[in-house]
């Protein structure tokens, strides 16, 4: 009888047990939203032995991970197993496999290999993984007394703010996990310590049942957000009193192209008082920096980011104090006054472009039209919102582009964008497209207009192909002409293509090479070594030359005068730098390239009475350099002060402050 109570007590905790695991780790499904609007899903869940399992996808203008993901934890709460399967964004094929066992943990995927001894507290941090692995870590981290762990393959993470949230009736938590990214991030948990939502401008998950609390998580998060940020404006950002004096310095004259030795520029408020070159008096009380052996420089333009709040640190680090934005949420909005009062740090934000897309499978992040009557009334409002330019998307219609820009002329809009599918950049042009957005729409005119340039043939195409376009021959000629008759300006962005063309698996981004020692060790393994195009075998040599071709016509552009953009739509700061030397690698002279980045932008922005020179009158948005950059264009990534609004700015400091690491003086 004994035997038979120990029995069904035994077989009652089994079930107890079974139950809680079931009611944890049950299967869960959410929803994927690209700036709002779905693309795609995460589930998870667990297997009969324990197997955590992650299923992961999302459709980004054909573009988008599909990944599946096994892993298996040890009796300490940390993996113990992993296995990573699928393709990444731009659909390659990617692998990765984890495991710790005897006292040793061995790692390789298609990025990296290493083995490293294991202890049992060290937690795996993939490089293909899901917010699976994410909310695993963050379990083990709320088991943790100091909510910190140290990571494999190296680097620390830690849960540096838990704070429970009544939301709806639902009781959530919201922790803060910094050692990831460059700042701290956020992430959404249920009662059971299950991710609940992951909230970002770009990319959002949420449990599909709960999609209508989005609205009411992001406002709450925001004030936290908020909070990091005015906190590191109020730490980062120098006052002066009674002015700024930069003296014993070469200057740059973006109007000449020529250095000026021996300059003094003064400053006061957010203006620049005076420029002199015969040792003037500075005023008492004045902040004085010697720029003896340095460079002065007007603030760099980069005329084709995404701009998220966390950008601005990385953009004022490497000398950006100017940033065209080429379509955003209208979060952009908010953004740009924050910047402006500097309670975030950040550049001017000189234009923002309304995107707008046709509705469709291939459509991208933001607004989309069914028809041209929508389209003008989006431009309308986008106008009254005080947007300077409309970006038009590769699924428009290509007979609904003439009627959108006119529509956008009328109001003094200028009109750019993708070059919309089934439609040359000729015709584009024709019909009112005033700038190109990236150099492979440029390259795309010489290549069939049945590509469908709204799927990732527009890069693989132009990698495929493009190493043999001629370019002297009439053809490329007669679009030269057309563009300089239209006046059309060219927003090249040809590093991106670099990476996209030449990077294989394991070798980093060449956009990133010289800097990926100086970037936190998760954000180098997560974003620098990723693979670009999948290239087929034999055929590098081919894909390294079309790159190639494309700096070619880079060239090619600026000496017959048509006007080049330097943007990067890449990380901010670093990805500007490679965009100037890769002009210069096509063989533009290098102060040419300073002043495509300064008073060209500037000119292009119709702030040229205000920036993109240093002349008294213009506002005090300057950076500092550590060598001659006119000599050497890499001279530029060595930026040791930057004054934007005549508020000073220390790179070393701002670097330090999301874990980068300053140049080496």
């Amino acid at each position: 009888m004994k035997s038979s109570v120990y029995c069904m007590l035994f077989l009652f905790l089994i079930s107890c047990n079974s139950s809680k695991e079931k009611q944890l780790y049950s299967a869960k499904e959410y929803g994927v939203y690209i700036q709002g609007t779905i693309a795609g899903k995460l589930s998870s869940s667990q297997a009969k032995d324990g197997t955590y399992i992650y299923s992961y996808s999302y459709n980004d203008r054909g573009r988008g991970p599909e990944i599946e993901e096994k892993i298996k934890l040890n009796e300490n709460g940390v993996i113990s197993s992993l296995e990573i399967s699928g393709v990444n964004y731009l659909k390659d094929t990617i692998s990765e496999v984890f495991s710790a066992t005897d006292g040793k943990a061995k790692w390789e995927s298609t990025t990296e290999k290493g083995e490293k001894a294991f202890d049992k507290e060290l937690f795996y941090a993939s490089v293909n993984g899901t917010l699976g692995d994410t909310e695993l870590l963050i379990r083990k981290l709320l088991e943790k007394p100091d909510h910190s762990l140290d990571l494999l393959p190296m680097g620390k993470v830690a849960l540096t703010h838990i704070e429970e949230v009544m939301v709806n009736d639902i009781p959530l938590k919201i922790v803060e996990i910094s050692g990831l990214e460059f700042v701290p991030s956020y992430v959404w948990l249920d009662d059971d310590n299950r991710i609940f939502a992951s909230i970002s401008s770009w990319l959002t998950m949420i449990e599909e049942e709960n999609t209508n609390l989005l609205e009411e998580l992001s406002e709450l998060q925001k004030k936290k957000e908020d909070a990091f940020f005015k906190k590191l404006a109020k730490e980062l950002t120098e006052i002066p009193k009674n002015g700024v004096a930069v003296k014993n310095v070469n200057m740059f004259d973006s109007n000449t192209g020529k250095i000026l030795p021996n300059s003094t520029v003064l400053i006061k408020g957010n203006r620049i008082e005076s420029v002199s070159f015969d040792n003037p008096t500075i005023p008492e009380g004045m902040t004085i920096i010697d720029g003896s052996n340095k460079t002065l420089l007007p603030g760099l333009f980069d005329n084709h980011c995404h701009v998220q709040r966390e950008d601005g640190i990385l953009h004022l680090a490497g000398g950006v104090t100017s940033v065209r934005d080429m379509a955003n949420s209208r979060e952009l909005i908010k953004m740009k006054k924050e910047f402006d009062s500097n309670t975030n740090i950040g550049p001017r934000v000189v234009t923002l472009a309304g995107f707008i897309d046709q509705k469709g499978p291939f459509a991208g992040p933001g607004l989309t039209i069914s028809n041209v009557k929508e389209g003008l009334k989006a431009i309308e409002d986008y106008k009254k919102d005080g947007y300077q330019q409309i970006k038009l998307y590769s699924s428009i219609a290509p007979s609904w582009v003439k009627p959108l820009a006119q529509k956008a002329h009328e109001l003094g809009m200028k009109v750019s964008g993708h070059i919309p599918a089934y439609m040359l950049a000729e015709n584009a042009i024709k019909d009112g497209f005033d700038e190109i957005q990236h150099i492979n729409m440029v390259a795309l005119n010489f290549l069939p207009d049945t590509i469908d340039t709204r799927t990732p043939l527009r890069f693989s195409a132009v990698a495929e192909y493009t190493h043999e376009l001629d370019l002297q021959s009439e053809e490329f000629k007669a679009l030269i002409r057309l563009l300089k008759e239209r006046e059309i300006e060219i927003d090249p962005t040809v590093s991106i293509f670099e990476g996209m063309f030449i990077a294989k698996p394991g070798e980093v981004d060449p956009q990133y090479e010289v800097v990926a020692d100086r970037l936190p060790i998760q954000i180098s393994r997560r974003y620098l070594y990723s693979s670009g195009l999948p290239i087929p075998e034999g055929k590098e040599q081919q894909y390294k030359d079309s790159f190639q071709k494309l700096l070619d016509m880079v060239y090619e552009l600026h000496v017959n005068n048509v006007t080049i953009l330097p943007g990067t739509d890449a990380i901010p700061g670093f990805a500007l730098h490679k965009e100037l030397e890769n002009y210069v690698l096509a063989g533009i002279p290098a102060n040419e390239v300073l002043q495509l980045a300064t008073l060209s932008s500037a000119k292009n922005t119709n702030m040229e009475h205000e920036l993109g020179s240093i002349e008294s009158g213009k506002l005090a948005d300057l950076i500092l350099v550590d060598g001659n950059p006119v000599e050497n264009i890499s001279d530029i990534r060595r930026v040791v002060l930057t004054i934007k609004d005549g508020n000073i700015f220390r790179p070393e400091t701002l670097y330090a402050s999301v874990g980068v690491k300053h140049f080496e003086e």
